[in-house]
């Protein structure tokens, strides 16, 4: 991943047209994307729990949102659209992966100017709002879905699948009552989006996997993320782009990268410096946590730390130490009988493996279980 600045975002998207689709977190990181072209710092609280709202750093509500009734049911609208002297960047919310709402957006591209860079993302409302438990429907939209893309869009297009950050479960609910798991439906949706869109040879970002440990940065409601990681997001988006267009990916020297950003307390996971790091970094004293890319503020820590004197050493491991005064007398173990253990057969039939929803089959193959030699996987 390379450590992008505002100079190289400007330069790395100049003159290109971008559209961002999907739910509400990918409106932030359409915001986050809109405020990395205009400078460095990253969103504050109050710019991501905002929506519908009628103009965020210099960008017009084209469609939806407060202008129109704000809700959050199935039919909510919200068309960003960010236009500077060599930048465009549009963002439709979707309520679900494909419907006629995703073929009114197909005839916008179809009348009006091709996308250069296409994002899209749609999957924690599919299995949550739809009634699709097998999650059957799902699996039918992404392939039309696919489809249509590129019978729509030019072929220079680069189409971005990113599958959906891990989800959890609220404060107030206790996971073994909860019918409806979410978090394993948002993986399953995830393994059939990424193995659909591979058999379309489109691109996908595995989100999933880039912030499995992140789950500090996740804000309260086990869904939605903060600033820090949407900025991560932008940079892994960002590398993503040079790398196929053939550029070379910047890289900041660390001391040369500038303190940026703002810190929004309570809603990330950094509310205070921890005490306990000491070393060679250490957190900027006396101020409140920053921002570097994205990244939290460490400084280097010039400082001399008084050493103890070591104690002597004896002439083997555990000189002097009683290791078995605190272990009672006890007889030797009894043997244990583990019982038997059939050999492992090995599994020629690709259908019997073990899968909690089967897949569709599609020209002779089961992704991703078995892919041809020639054919070169597109997941990142």
């Amino acid at each position: 991943m390379g450590q992008f600045s505002t100079e190289h975002a400007q330069q790395l998207l100049h003159n290109k047209f971008v559209v961002i689709l999907g739910d509400s977190i990918q409106r932030s990181v359409y915001k986050d994307l809109v405020k990395f072209l205009q400078e460095g710092n990253c969103l504050t609280e109050l710019q991501l729990r905002c929506k519908g709202e009628k103009t965020f750093l210099k960008d017009t509500l084209v469609e939806g949102g407060v202008l129109e009734e704000m809700h959050n049911g199935e039919t909510y609208r919200e068309v960003r659209q960010y236009c500077s002297d060599h930048h465009l960047v549009r963002f439709y919310f979707l309520t679900r992966v494909y419907s006629d709402y995703m073929e009114s957006i197909l005839s916008d591209f179809k009348s009006d100017h091709q996308p250069d860079v296409l994002i899209i993302n749609s999957c924690i409302w599919d299995v949550n709002r739809y009634n699709d438990i097998e999650l059957t429907q799902y699996r039918s939209n992404l392939e039309t879905l696919f489809s249509r893309l590129r019978e729509v869009l030019s072929p220079d297009c680069l189409i971005l699948w990113n599958t959906s950050m891990p989800v959890g479960f609220r404060d107030t609910e206790m996971p073994e009552l909860v019918k409806h798991n979410l978090r394993w439906d948002v993986i399953d949706g995830n393994f059939y989006s990424s193995t659909i869109a591979h058999l379309y040879d489109i691109d996908v970002l595995d989100m999933h996997y880039h912030f499995r440990l992140e789950l500090p940065n996740r804000c309260k409601d086990a869904v939605h993320w903060n600033q820090l990681a949407h900025r991560k997001c932008t940079h892994i988006l960002l590398s993503h782009i040079a790398k196929a267009w053939g550029v070379q990916l910047p890289q900041v020297p660390q001391e040369k990268l500038p303190l940026i950003g703002s810190y929004c307390p309570g809603y990330t996971s950094f509310d205070e410096p921890s005490p306990h790091i000491r070393g060679e970094f250490s957190f900027l004293p006396g101020q409140p946590l920053m921002v570097v890319n994205g990244m939290p503020g460490f400084a280097p820590f010039h400082g001399n730390y008084p050493k103890a004197p070591a104690p002597p050493r004896g002439p083997y491991p555990f000189h002097g130490m009683n290791i078995m005064m605190n272990f009672a007398p006890h007889p030797p173990f009894p043997p244990m009988n583990f019982g038997y253990f059939p050999d492992h057969k090995k599994l020629n039939d690709h259908n019997s493996l073990p899968m909690r929803r089967p897949i569709k089959q599609r020209d002779g193959q089961i992704h991703p279980y078995h892919i041809l030699a020639p054919l070169l996987s597109r997941i990142y």
